[in-house]
């Protein structure tokens, strides 16, 4: 992972080395998404609960 590459597809420079990276862009774009579905299904839990 490379501390300073935050474009969405992944590392800017392709090395044949050892595996893929992924950006911080991308992590934090899925923490996101995590957090959203966590929300959301607590939101609609709660929603029925109340109804």
């Amino acid at each position: 992972m490379d501390l300073f590459d935050v474009e969405v597809g992944g590392e800017d420079e392709h090395h044949v080395g050892s595996g893929g990276g992924c950006s911080w862009g991308t992590v934090v774009l899925l923490g996101v998404a995590v957090l959203l579905a966590v929300l959301t299904s607590w939101f609609f839990d709660l929603l029925g609960d109340v109804f």
